[in-house]
């Protein structure tokens, strides 16, 4: 098992900053995950931890103010939209071997 965090931020004129998990074809944010635990408040960024499996593919997906996007994968994938990353997802291609939750083989 590793440990996941994310320090998330939404400005509210359209920026965003998060870290989202691969949980059968979608991305999860951390931050809505029912096992997350909340690490507090720093710089204006929520941070969060969450216990996933080894080879688990997590996600930073950004947005600028200007609606510029990235998505940058643990697995070396990197998208220039959300909407990419999402479909990507779906497709099934990176689906992690074992079982996020308890480590077992899936």
């Amino acid at each position: 098992m590793k440990v996941v965090t994310s320090c998330e931020r939404s400005t509210g004129r359209g920026a965003r900053h998060y870290t989202a998990v691969l949980l059968d074809g979608k991305w999860v944010k951390v931050s809505n995950h029912p096992e997350v635990v909340r690490a507090g408040r720093e710089d204006d960024f929520q941070n969060y931890m969450l216990d996933v499996a080894d080879d688990a593919i997590t996600a930073d997906f950004y947005r600028s103010n200007s609606g510029i996007e990235s998505v940058d994968a643990s697995n070396g994938m990197q998208w220039d939209s959300f909407a990419l990353a999402k479909r990507w997802a779906a497709s099934g291609t990176g689906a992690p071997t074992t079982c996020p939750h308890c480590g077992r083989e899936m």
